[in-house]
């Protein structure tokens, strides 16, 4: 079942991006921006549930998408993406999730900071 939250996700890796689109698609209304001032036009006419940051775009990137975000009421929620074996510490950020945590990952993360109770669809193997 499709929980209604606006989820923005903002990547510069197209291929990223769309695979994210996708996969959260699945779950939530999503939007997807390649390049920041893409995404600051679509925080100033949309209100987001949850904004996820691609580890693709430069801290100052992201640091001015938070801000944008923190003047808006009520104030989306924010996910870091960060490479793999960094741990910046991005004080903007509600939460961080690492790339290596994979696309599941991202799925559950997701579901858990907009309170979104997954429900397994697959069945026992009988043997």
């Amino acid at each position: 079942m499709k929980n209604g939250a606006h989820v923005l996700i903002v990547s510069r890796d197209e291929m990223l991006l769309r695979t994210r689109e996708m996969l959260l698609g699945s779950f939530f209304s999503v939007q997807g921006a390649g390049r920041a001032n893409d995404a600051k036009d679509l925080i100033a006419r949309t209100h987001f549930e949850l904004i996820v940051l691609c580890h693709s775009l430069s801290s100052d990137e992201c640091g001015q998408l938070a801000a944008l975000a923190q003047d808006q009421y009520p104030r989306p929620k924010i996910l870091a993406m960060n490479a793999t074996g960094v741990n910046p510490s991005n004080s903007w950020a509600d939460m961080q999730l690492g790339v290596d945590e994979g696309p599941y990952g991202l799925i559950k993360k997701c579901a858990e900071m907009l309170d979104y109770t997954m429900e397994s669809k697959a069945k026992a193997a009988h043997v």
